[in-house]
């Protein structure tokens, strides 16, 4: 029996998501505002007719779970760490922002050595991040055949590493960082073998094999692989998908041909859960980094897969993120007929249709606008309250300055005609 005849619906999507060069986007009613015309004073603020929740869910339910490794590891409590690490592995579960719990607890479990790692790089010190991250190796002796305790320890070396590198390519650092950069990284390497992923049905580790990519002399021959395997061992978890796509552009391992082709795959892959959710995924990880991927984006398969996404995860949780991925990051102003104006454009459906509530944190998650000015010094809940409000008032102040109105209800926010 296959996935088709399970089904039927993969049979269209399948046909679909054969790598055609896309049809062209037609032109849609503009959506920018009227620079000339200013904003009434008066007129109420968009966002302010929203509910905003405030703890957020998905940031809470992380916290506690990155409180509770910390506190495991703290306490030297690692069988019981690694118990509770390995249940949430093998159960897939995830939170309610579709993070791995495992994961989330690993990172926790390993926060003392950031702060460690963190420090030492900013003093310049290699020698004191060598020694922050060499305390956890003596846990090999006491559990070498757990690959929980591994997965620490690897991904402690892969943050050093990354520490060091920052924000440089590795061909520019400096000798000293690019030495300090090279033993965190060789380290994690040679953990890298130490246990399969699909042998021990863990996608904590085909994660690691994921993070150490850039180490590799040939990484472009492994992107798809590595990643592949695990989306395979983790499908419902859509930040593999979306660190998939981030990988797949020309500047890291990939090409705008490669990132369609496997969006693409992906997307057949995991019809059964996400619908042709996995295109927009993969395709999202690219677009937030870099907008050259709307050469080769299928737009309307793009949108097919976030009415998908949104139908199968109908969370504000997952309204809010999409909003401010769709509204705020690739939102702003855009040329008409293009396949981003035929994105930004969703961000209308996707407020009526599913946001009932503003969740801040997710917005000041989002990957800044290109032109967005310094945000260093706000905090988290003040800048995602003002991202989104200055996005929803962004987008609907044409139909304003038009003459309707909005309706905003419990179940539905309707654009309606001025009277």
């Amino acid at each position: 029996m296959t996935l088709i005849s399970l089904f039927p619906f993969a049979r269209t999507l399948a046909a679909r998501l054969t790598a055609l060069k896309p049809d062209p986007v037609q032109a849609v009613a503009p959506v920018v505002p009227n620079p000339s015309k200013p904003v009434d004073p008066d007129m109420p603020r968009l966002a302010d007719q929203f509910p905003v929740r405030d703890p957020e869910p998905a940031a809470q339910d992380a916290a506690r779970l990155r409180a509770r490794g910390r506190f495991l590891a703290r306490q030297e409590d690692w069988d019981q760490l690694s118990l509770e690490i390995r249940t949430a592995d093998n159960n897939r579960a995830l939170t309610p922002g579709l993070h791995s719990q495992a994961a989330m607890m690993c990172e926790g479990a390993r926060q003392d050595i950031t702060d460690a790692i963190v420090e030492g790089v900013a003093s310049g010190d290699p020698l004191a991040v060598q020694a922050a991250v060499a305390s956890l190796e003596p846990l090999f002796t006491d559990l070498p055949d757990c690959p929980v305790i591994a997965h620490i320890v690897a991904m402690s070396h892969v943050e050093a590493a990354r520490a060091w590198r920052g924000t440089t390519m590795i061909t520019d650092l400096s000798p000293e960082r690019h030495d300090a950069y090279t033993h965190h990284m060789a380290a994690a390497v040679r953990l890298n073998d130490r246990f399969d992923p699909f042998e021990h049905d863990t996608p904590l580790w085909a994660l690691v094999r994921c993070a150490v990519l850039e180490a590799d002399p040939q990484p472009h021959a492994r992107v798809a692989d590595d990643f592949e395997d695990l989306i395979d061992l983790d499908p419902g978890n859509p930040h593999h998908m979306l660190d998939f796509g981030n990988a797949l552009r020309p500047f890291r391992f990939g090409s705008w041909e490669i990132l369609d082709a496997q969006a693409r795959r992906t997307a057949s892959r995991t019809a059964d859960i996400w619908g042709a959710g996995g295109y927009t995924w993969v395709y999202l990880g690219a677009l937030v980094e870099d907008q050259g991927a709307f050469r080769r984006l299928d737009v309307e398969l793009f949108v097919e897969g976030l009415h998908d996404i949104l139908a199968r995860q109908p969370s504000q949780v997952m309204a809010n993120r999409m909003a401010a991925l769709i509204g705020y990051r690739l939102g702003g102003r855009t040329d008409e007929g293009s396949s981003r104006r035929r994105i930004a454009d969703c961000f209308g459906w996707i407020v009526q249709d599913h946001l009932r509530e503003l969740h801040p944190v997710i917005w000041a998650e989002a990957p800044a606008r290109p032109t967005a000015p310094s945000n260093a010094e706000i905090e988290i809940e003040s800048l995602g309250r003002e991202r989104a409000m200055s996005t929803l008032t962004e987008f609907f102040t044409p139909a304003l300055d038009a003459g309707r109105r909005l309706a905003i209800g419990p179940d539905d926010l309707r654009v309606i005609k001025g009277g």
